[in-house]
């Protein structure tokens, strides 16, 4: 590669963590809602600790109406909270990638990396012994996520890879 290149950055973006967000905050909002019914049903199965699922689907004050949904609500945001800081940021440049999630950052070096590839929804980086680097998801779509790697020169396997290959 000629000249310096700058540095592509593969990470969740504002829309997406938003859509997480509400999907989680909504789906906490919406147990609150349906759990005494839940419970209710649940009841009726020969389960262990059946008086206990009657006892908390049998709450119907004002406060747990209105509060069991605020707080699953809450509970929601913060799993959607934990998701979205911890999801993997990869800065690729020329000569290393550095991953960061969430409070942790990493630097893998160009020379320590043989083959970079997907499986299933995760991204793959190995060194030549084999040894895994990084596996984890990466945001940003099969083919972009391809070009990024094959931008950088780095050994991308896979069929997104060679489709790029012959375009550029």
């Amino acid at each position: 590669m000629t000249g310096e290149q700058t540095e592509t950055v593969l990470r969740m973006d504002v829309a997406t963590k938003i859509l997480v967000w509400v999907v989680c905050g909504a789906a906490g909002v919406g147990l609150g809602l349906v759990l005494p019914w839940l419970l209710q049903n649940l009841s009726t199965w020969p389960i262990p600790y059946l008086d206990v699922l009657k006892f908390l689907g049998s709450f119907d004050a004002p406060i747990m109406v209105v509060g069991r949904p605020v707080v699953l609500g809450a509970i929601g945001l913060v799993i959607a909270f934990f998701l979205t800081y911890h999801s993997a940021i990869l800065t690729i440049g020329d000569e290393r990638i550095v991953v960061r999630e969430g409070d942790d950052e990493r630097v893998i070096e160009r020379r320590q990396i043989a083959g970079v590839y997907r499986h299933g929804q995760k991204v793959r980086v190995e060194s030549p012994e084999g040894r895994v680097l990084f596996d984890d998801d990466v945001e940003g779509g099969r083919k972009a996520i391809a070009a990024a790697f094959l931008r950088h020169g780095y050994p991308w396997e896979g069929s997104e890879g060679a489709a790029q290959e012959t375009t550029a």
